[in-house]
């Protein structure tokens, strides 16, 4: 019995640490700063900054070619970009990545939204963004005025996606 109860106390303990690690040391977020001025190289080889797109709502997707949850999420931000592109939303996404190993899944996709494969951009941008871990998928909502509403670390599917661009944009 105390053997039981001394295994339950360890586990608690342990348990609550591990919480408490990562409220102290997980992703920050930046919600209500504002995006700071972040560039990124397109496709083309090109500087792309993304004050180009204030006055829209903006959804920075970082993902990368070897990241499967990247994979599953691809095609509900190209539903997302098809269903609220009219009502000012531009997704963007910053790829962890070189422009080769993007242009397959640009087509394989039918990607609709602008792709900016810029592997050291990206993680800088991630980073002072509050993904300290640098994990991927990661994504950022923007509002028009270039203020961060909201972050989500990991994968969104369409439920998670959707339910995220109705509570600001609307139904």
């Amino acid at each position: 019995m105390r053997t039981t109860l001394l295994v339950l106390a360890l586990a608690l303990g342990a348990a609550l640490s591990g919480v408490l690690a990562y409220r102290w040391l997980g992703p920050t977020s930046p919600a209500g700063e504002p995006l700071p001025a972040l560039r990124f190289t397109d496709l083309q080889g090109q500087p792309q900054d993304l004050a180009q797109w204030r006055g829209r709502w903006l959804l920075l997707n970082f993902w990368a070619s070897w990241c499967a949850p990247c994979m599953d999420e691809l095609p509900h931000l190209v539903e997302a970009q098809s269903l609220y592109g009219a009502r000012g939303l531009q997704i963007v996404g910053p790829a962890l990545d070189d422009p080769e190993a993007v242009k397959p899944l640009i087509a394989r996709f039918r990607i609709n939204y602008p792709v900016l494969p810029d592997y050291v951009g990206g993680d800088n941008a991630m980073k002072q963004l509050g993904n300290t871990q640098a994990a991927l998928p990661y994504s950022v909502l923007v509002d028009p005025q270039g203020r961060i509403v909201e972050t989500v670390l990991g994968g969104l599917d369409r439920e998670e996606l959707l339910g995220l661009l109705q509570r600001h944009l609307g139904p």
